[in-house]
């Protein structure tokens, strides 16, 4: 299953890439459907911040480790190795940045998830519809948080639920 977004945020490729490629540890501070994340490992890549970050979802919590991180080309890729169910085989994330003007960046999220086995078959329409829910606000909040420093109206009201479930 695929899942493709494209978004126009109105800052300079550089500021994005800060927030989405440097900070790549601290997306649950502005990524709907994270209640944190942090990166760890030394990183393998030139240039990466990390090799790897741990993030912990409502459901659980999941691994990633960077495929690819391009400062110069302002690509991120970066595959899901623990966490996800065992009829998941694979699930890679691929963000690209393109400068549109000195002030406007387009950015283009391109989610690969495989599943298999006859759990995988039967459980793909129902994964897809839940991915689809979870993913439908990131680039929004990337966007938000970007142009404005905070975190977008629905990763606010997340924080406040999981700050009620905590307390």
């Amino acid at each position: 299953m695929e899942f493709k977004k494209e978004i126009t945020i109105n800052k300079p490729i550089k500021a994005v890439w800060d927030i989405l490629g440097n900070q790549f540890g601290d997306v649950y501070k502005w990524a709907s459907g994270l209640n944190h994340s942090k990166a760890y490992s030394p990183p393998v890549i030139k240039g990466a911040p990390s090799n790897n970050r741990s993030c912990e979802l409502p459901s659980g919590k999941i691994k990633e480790v960077i495929r690819k991180f391009d400062a110069n080309n302002h690509i991120l890729e970066y595959e899901v190795i623990e966490g996800f169910p065992f009829f998941v085989d694979s699930a890679i994330n691929n963000w690209q940045l393109t400068s549109i003007s000195s002030e406007r960046t387009k950015v283009d999220m391109h989610l690969i998830v495989k599943t298999k086995g006859l759990v995988g078959s039967i459980m793909n329409p129902m994964m897809k519809m839940q991915l689809k829910k979870q993913i439908e606000h990131i680039p929004n909040d990337l966007k938000n948080y970007v142009e404005t420093g905070k975190p977008s109206t629905n990763k606010l009201k997340e924080i406040e639920k999981f700050s009620n479930k905590v307390a």
